[in-house]
């Protein structure tokens, strides 16, 4: 009887130890199979980036469409939420490759990079300093007005990039480029005026004016919603406590004293309830030998404009930047020259007559109710670009895209004779 104990002690003994040793080769099995499927995932992930840009890198002569600006691919390494309405996206190159310099105040096209997107470029101004380790945007959710939908406009990018785009995608970017930028000899004291998300090449321009020139008088005003629509505004304000000769103020127009009072509490700089003062602006140290450098909607740059020019500021140091639309240029033929020329958008059955002269053929069309696809609206993008089936076209600037015979850029573009547009 004995023997027979000691016989089910050492079977259960040898049952309770094979069950540890197969549980613990379980455990490990699952383990390595674990680090395995993840090892998979990386390497499919990294080989999934690496043909999305060949595959990008192969299409940049399509989209560049003759143009004399470089398109490269750019991967998002950050998004950085700036306020309710504004995101910054920054850009690097996929492989880590310096990124060339650029002016403060130019701006980027950017293009969606995912097969199947709607395939329309807008310009975003770039929102950093120059630095060859990234380029950084930051783009306002432009949201549609109700019953637009994103086809009937061609845009909603800026929905996009809010809704889709995230850290480890890549983008399809054009430039830098623009003519509105600080140029690097410029020593002048500076002023600088935005409103809402203008504020994006004001400071590029503040912080590579702060860096290169620390000592040159700068003020930034800036005009604002309140503290939900401030994009970049703890920044540039955190800007002036490190560099003496930096003034930054922003005006609130729907911000009450209480929160004015949190704000100058903890930021250095000056805040103020209501519309920028002109008088303040034209008044500002310096304001004589300063050069002055503004970004906002059309109409808020034409008052501010007017009231500087009002003030003694001499119009040729004015300079602005558009980003709700073509910038008019003036015409070249006299007052009384011009007469009426009828317009037809063939594919939408449409006529109309051109009798403005500083309003271009895009302008026409989209008072027409014909959409045309744009992007820079400065001739530099090509995404305006349609065919002429009849008629002349001038343009009231250098373009930088190689048009064939039958084709017209529409945002810089104005009839000569009758036209006639495949739109």
């Amino acid at each position: 009887m004995f023997a027979t104990l000691a016989l089910s002690v050492a079977a259960i003994t040898l049952l309770l130890v094979s069950g540890t040793q197969f549980a613990m080769t379980g455990f490990s099995v699952a383990r390595a199979s674990k680090r395995a499927r993840t090892s998979r995932s990386r390497e499919m992930y990294q080989l999934r980036q690496a043909a999305q840009v060949a595959r990008l890198k192969s299409e940049l002569h399509s989209v560049a469409n003759g143009s004399e600006m470089q398109w490269r691919v750019m991967e998002v390494a950050q998004v950085i939420q700036e306020s309710d309405d504004c995101r910054s996206f920054y850009l690097v190159d996929p492989y880590g490759q310096a990124l060339p310099d650029f002016r403060p105040g130019q701006y980027l096209m950017v293009r969606p990079a995912i097969a199947g997107a709607f395939q329309t470029t807008r310009c975003y101004s770039l929102s950093a300093a120059p630095d060859p380790r990234y380029w950084r945007i930051t783009v306002k959710r432009q949201e549609l007005p109700a019953g637009v939908t994103e086809s009937k406009r061609g845009g909603g990018l800026s929905i996009w990039l809010h809704d889709t785009i995230r850290s480890g995608d890549c983008l399809l970017i054009g430039g830098p480029g623009g003519a509105f930028y600080l140029p690097a000899e410029n020593r002048k004291p500076l002023v600088l005026l935005a409103a809402g998300v203008g504020i994006t090449p004001m400071a590029s321009m503040l912080r590579w004016s702060l860096e290169k020139t620390p000592g040159r008088p700068v003020t930034l005003f800036y005009q604002a919603k309140d503290t939900t629509r401030w994009p970049l505004g703890e920044n540039v304000h955190r800007w002036q406590a490190s560099f003496p000769h930096c003034q930054v103020r922003t005006f609130f127009s729907r911000l009450d004293s209480a929160d004015l009072q949190l704000l100058k509490d903890e930021y250095s700089g000056d805040f103020s309830s209501g519309r920028i003062d002109l008088d303040s602006v034209a008044n500002v140290d310096h304001a004589s030998d300063s050069d002055f450098y503004m970004c906002g909607p059309d109409a808020w740059m034409e008052s501010m404009r007017e009231g500087l020019v009002a003030a003694g500021i001499q119009p040729d140091r004015i300079h602005w930047e558009s980003f709700g639309g073509v910038g008019s240029q003036p015409s070249s033929k006299p007052a009384g020259e011009h007469s009426a020329v009828a317009v037809r958008f063939a594919h939408s059955d449409v006529e109309v007559e051109w009798t403005d002269p500083e309003q271009s053929l895009w302008e026409l069309a989209r008072a027409s109710q014909v959409e045309i696809p744009s992007g820079c609206l400065s001739g530099v993008c090509g995404g305006c670009r349609v065919k002429l089936l009849s008629g002349q076209v001038e343009y009231d600037r250098k373009i930088s895209i190689e048009l064939s015979e039958d084709e017209c850029l529409t945002c810089v573009g104005r009839p000569t004779c009758a036209v006639t547009l495949d739109v």
